[in-house]
């Protein structure tokens, strides 16, 4: 047992890095420290021994995972990949006979798998043809996903035909996946770093990775990809989200798919499908050290304890393969504000996802743009989360695109919500943020 002396703080976030490969920092602690003080209240346990039966095996963790794990998505999200993946990699593996194999890893609440089970029947490709799994840490995540119901808000990309088409509309505002669908999808609920090798059969060849190698620092993207780099086929594909893409280099070789970015083992043969990529340059970034570059180990690294580090930040970031015109961007924030201003949240909140998809060097100031209109719709913990995710891909991609004001009201965001929830005592360094960054902010008034 940990001794009582010493703090549980930094034995916890340690536990749950090797558990789940979440890097807990200053920053994106709320969440964690939330979680801990709920369930040691419903347990009847002071924080400290709750820790310490979670460290010690003494107590199921599962409900702590679900508290601090992020489950909210939403359907099409990263619908070009799908797109690109379907007629790039799914019809020519359809055409020599196969059945491919697609896991989404982490499929969240399950709006990713499916979507991808639509767009394949909206395609052409009965998804009967394919083999869909997907998998999540969170138990909760898992339930809801095989019931397939959702609100609205998950929907809020997606075109009122492709609703009228794949869904049914029950109990006023939630939406039902159609039972064709849901059929086609598998779900199991899995510790991807942990449980994945022993508990799932390699040799998939579409594996979609969005928006999880976020929250890792470099020592456990590195032990990921290699679980990945396992579980493909030897001709398998990698998609991740377009912020993450320079993190990938050195386990997988990179190609540009219909202007996508997406990834392959190194060494691998060049299939048929190759024959008519585009020749856009996409540079591949290394983020390890040189030395640690060229000693790549094949396979999954051993499980151990990661030392906790400062997440890297890379010092180029790797050009898009299509950009986007400046007046897209510009219009597109532009209306996302105003759309905010106006108390119109939900058609805010989906041009935010947009330039967070879209338009990666803007993911933080969006995401900062989003985490407001959460916290103005109530959604605090959400709220919480986004600004911390912010904050972290500043870190990502050089604080581009994310001002010293931008960053006062994301620590800020944190310190209402902290406050709220009864968590004072956690929200000192966040507070000291606020008053280094912007010494007249509003919320220093508020929280004294």
């Amino acid at each position: 047992m940990i001794p009582a002396e010493l703090s549980i703080r930094e034995p916890l976030f340690r536990w749950i890095q090797q558990q789940t490969g979440l890097y807990i920092t200053d920053v994106n602690q709320g969440p964690v420290l939330l979680a801990l003080k709920v369930l040691a209240t419903e347990n009847r346990e002071n924080q400290d021994n709750y820790a310490a039966l979670l460290i010690n095996g003494l107590i199921d963790p599962q409900p702590f995972f679900d508290a601090v794990t992020t489950h909210e998505s939403f359907f099409l999200r990263h619908r070009r990949h799908m797109e690109v993946a379907i007629e790039r990699v799914i019809k020519p593996l359809l055409n020599q006979g196969k059945r491919p194999r697609i896991l989404s890893a982490p499929c969240a609440q399950g709006e990713e798998p499916y979507s991808f089970a639509m767009l394949l029947q909206d395609n052409g490709v009965n998804p009967d043809r394919v083999e869909i799994v997907g998998v999540d840490i969170a138990a909760s995540s898992i339930e809801l996903a095989k019931k397939g119901c959702y609100r609205r808000y998950s929907l809020r990309q997606v075109p009122e035909s492709f609703i009228s088409h794949h869904f049914r509309v029950i109990a006023g505002e939630m939406f039902q996946v159609s039972p064709f669908i849901m059929q086609k999808v598998k779900f199991q609920r899995m510790n991807l770093l942990t449980e994945s090798l022993a508990r799932m059969v390699p040799g998939f060849d579409l594996i979609f990775c969005h928006n999880m190698l976020i929250y890792f620092d470099r020592d456990t993207t590195v032990r990921m990809l290699g679980v990945f780099e396992q579980l493909l086929a030897k001709e398998g594909w990698l998609f991740v989200d377009s912020t993450e893409v320079p993190h990938v280099g050195g386990v997988f070789e990179g190609e540009t798919l219909n202007g996508v970015r997406a990834f392959h083992k190194h060494g691998m043969k060049k299939a048929e499908l190759n024959k008519h990529l585009q020749t856009t340059f996409t540079p591949n970034y290394d983020p390890r050290p040189q030395a640690q570059a060229q000693t790549q180990p094949q396979g999954l690294p051993t499980v151990s304890v990661p030392a906790v580090v400062e997440p890297f930040a890379p010092h180029v970031v790797a050009a898009k393969s299509s950009p986007q015109p400046v007046e897209d961007i510009s219009e597109k924030r532009r209306l996302a504000e105003q759309a905010y201003k106006n108390k119109q949240f939900e058609e805010s909140l989906r041009l935010y996802d947009q330039l967070i998809d879209q338009h990666p060097l803007w993911a933080s100031w969006a995401r900062l743009g989003k985490a407001r209109v959460l916290l103005d719709s109530g959604e605090e913990l959400e709220a919480l989360e986004t600004a911390e995710t912010a904050l972290s891909a500043k870190k990502m991609t050089a604080g581009i695109y994310l001002t010293q004001a931008d960053e006062a009201d994301a620590h800020a965001i944190i310190v209402l919500v902290l406050h709220n929830k009864g968590l004072k005592s956690k929200l000192a360094e966040h507070l000291k943020r606020v008053r280094h960054l912007n010494p007249k902010h509003e919320v220093l008034r508020i929280v004294q």
